[in-house]
């Protein structure tokens, strides 16, 4: 596996030998993506995020990639969002699967979460990898609560 080339990639974090995480790839980049062995391509970001590539999703299913995207609004994520991310998640685990959004952001809350519903994950445990990529605001500290309560997971 060449994961020495995916560390250019924006705030690039392996979450585990299957996902990796970044902020927005650069067209040339999902062509690294693509070379290390991912499947599947999940984007976060809105169409207006920064560095937003406007045709990503014919860009990376032309490079034979599976492709889905999951416009989650910075400033109001939603655990509709969230639901619909376990969703692609549970349905793709044995894909090796690639999810950015503009700074790793998004994809570092919903990953810690995903981790501690869905994959039984110890929340300081998890956390660890969240903070590893960063310190969410009020908005998605206050959402990952909500979250963890709407799923009866404990806090720790």
């Amino acid at each position: 596996m060449k994961t020495g080339y995916l560390r250019q990639i924006r705030n690039f974090y392996r979450i585990d030998k299957n996902i990796a995480t970044a902020g927005q790839p650069t067209i040339e980049e999902f062509t690294i993506i693509k070379q290390n062995n991912h499947d599947l391509i999940i984007n976060l970001a809105t169409k207006d995020s920064p560095d937003a590539i406007s045709n990503e999703g014919s860009i990376v299913t032309g490079l034979g990639l599976d492709y889905i995207h999951i416009p989650v609004d910075f400033r109001a994520p939603a655990i509709s969002d969230l639901q619909q991310f376990f969703e692609v998640m549970e349905l793709n685990r044995n894909k090796h699967i690639f999810v950015h959004c503009a700074l790793n952001w998004r994809v570092a809350s919903f990953m810690f979460l995903y981790r501690t519903v869905k994959c039984n994950l110890p929340v300081a445990t998890a956390k660890q990898d969240l903070h590893a990529v960063w310190r969410p605001d009020n908005v998605w500290q206050s959402f990952i609560d909500m979250a963890l309560t709407h799923y009866n997971v404990t806090k720790g």
